[in-house]
């Protein structure tokens, strides 16, 4: 596993030198460490060190991803650490043991640098600065040991603990707005089992926070959405969301009932999912990542179905009932245009003017629902909720100007979609003073949106139509991500 350089001195010296733990080292110091030290390449699934064996070496993981492990009565597995990011591995084993309690196996290749534990032992007594960094490193590590066994035993639940690992992978104090992605690189299996789950309560809380718009999970990235993080009530900005246990008479009552702002925000969302199912038509038929886009299709298909039986279930009154009558009445005749409707240009037309119609549907009845519920912050939540849609409704628009649907009526829509997203923008601005989340994140918005407008526009730097749809799709992405989790502090707001 040794690595063959010609200088593995430097090399050695070079990085550490650049780890969090040593960096600022005295230049003799750092010498010493590194001639009794060795770099290794060691490959994915390949045992570092096992419990048992004496403690010779202490390991810095430079990159790369391992599990430390041990096993318990009944010859029980325990994951206890997933070290994805630069760190000594076992420090309170490598500093108070003489043989390893824990294994160390490596999930993806890794490289690690191995120190001789005597010459790393007598450093840290000659140089205080390094001994106090590796009490902090430890103090650390204990906090996060009482936390986690204190969390798992008093109440937190299972979407709480994963919530709370995921911020942790994130490093902990994610900004006030915008958005924070961390990559998941190991299996679902190894981090369920870190965090005392089983895969299958994994994956229901990965649904869980992503429904409650506080994560985006797409494929191994999740996106952590820092503002929705956060119980946005004027006054109470550092206190984070929570996933506690309710009793299940406090659950049914809460599946009875929706908040006005839950409301709101459950009426218009089929807006957006009726024009990126355009969209993912679009793309199928212009061969642009087909595969991917009938993926898509498919499950905006299943969203669309579940929440809009959600919608029925829920016994709307009078005029929302009939609305909603409406939207169901044209959903069956979009549908059949997306999945039976052969995606090609002669048909772009009739399926465009389409998802207008059903788009014009939904819209009213999101509007009923911020009227019948009669509170100010109704209003911004239908908004904000508008915003969002008119972020994929642009990007609808475009991929269909793309295909050679250029007609009068496509452009004008274009434009006032673009114009109507930057009035909706300023009206949010000025209503979200006091609220400094919301001012954050509107202000992460203005930005994303400046991104989107500007990749909209024809560059010599695309140099296809191709390269060009999906360079102003991404931009679109992580505006709809920014602009989604606005509508989730509207929401909260409208009590």
């Amino acid at each position: 596993m040794n690595v063959p350089l010609r200088k593995p001195n430097w090399a050695q010296r070079e990085l550490l030198s650049h780890s969090p733990l040593f960096a600022g080292l005295a230049p003799k110091l750092l010498d010493e460490l590194s001639r009794a030290s060795r770099l290794l390449e060691v490959p994915a699934q390949s045992v570092l060190f096992e419990a048992g064996d004496p403690v010779r070496e202490a390991y810095v993981l430079v990159s790369g991803t391992l599990k430390r492990s041990t096993i318990l009565a009944g010859e029980t597995k325990k994951v206890i650490e997933l070290a994805q990011s630069q760190q000594l591995l076992g420090l309170g084993e490598a500093f108070s043991a003489s043989r390893y309690a824990s294994s160390g196996k490596t999930i993806t290749p890794c490289i690690v640098v191995a120190i001789d534990i005597h010459k790393l032992r007598a450093i840290v007594r000659q140089d205080l600065d390094l001994s106090w960094r590796i009490i902090q490193a430890m103090a650390e590590r204990q906090c996060a040991v009482e936390f986690d066994v204190t969390g798992y035993h008093y109440g937190l639940t299972g979407t709480q603990r994963l919530l709370d690992y995921l911020i942790e992978l994130a490093g902990g104090h994610p900004g006030l707005a915008g958005e924070t992605t961390v990559t998941l690189k190991t299996s679902k299996k190894i981090i369920a089992a870190r965090i005392g789950m089983t895969p299958e309560s994994l994956s229901r809380s990965l649904r869980l926070l992503s429904e409650s718009g506080v994560i985006v999970v797409d494929g191994r990235n999740v996106h952590i959405q820092n503002a929705a993080l956060l119980n946005t009530e004027v006054g109470n900005t550092k206190q984070r969301v929570n996933f506690s246990r309710k009793s299940k008479k406090a659950a049914a009552g809460l599946a009875k009932s929706l908040s006005p702002g839950v409301l709101i925000n459950l009426c218009g969302r089929p807006r957006l999912l009726s024009q990126r199912m355009a969209a993912a038509w679009a793309l199928i038929g212009q061969n642009i990542s087909p595969a991917k886009a009938a993926v898509r299709l498919r499950q905006l298909h299943a969203q669309m179905e579940r929440t809009l039986a959600r919608l029925e279930s829920l016994g709307l009154p009078g005029d929302l009932a009939e609305q909603l009558q409406a939207v169901q009445a044209i959903w069956p005749r979009y549908w059949a245009a997306l999945s039976e409707v052969e995606p090609a240009l002669e048909n772009a037309s009739a399926v465009l003017e389409l998802s207008e119609e059903m788009l014009e549907a939904i819209d009213l009845l999101a509007r009923q629902a911020a009227v019948h519920v009669a509170l100010p912050a109704a209003h911004y939540v239908n908004i904000a909720g508008r915003n969002r849609m008119l972020s994929q409704r642009i990007g609808k628009l475009f991929l269909f100007r793309e295909w050679g649907l250029s007609d009068e009526a496509t452009l004008q829509r274009l434009g006032a979609s673009c114009c109507e997203f930057e009035s909706n923008l300023a009206e949010l601005k000025r209503s979200g003073v006091g609220v400094p989340e919301l001012v954050a994140q509107l202000s992460e918005v203005t930005e994303q949106w400046q991104r989107f407008e500007s990749v909209l526009l024809p560059s010599l730097q695309h140099a296809s139509k191709s390269r060009h749809a999906l360079a102003a799709l991404a931009e679109g992405e992580r505006l709809l991500r920014h602009v989604d989790t606005t509508v989730k502090l509207y929401e909260r707001l409208a009590k």
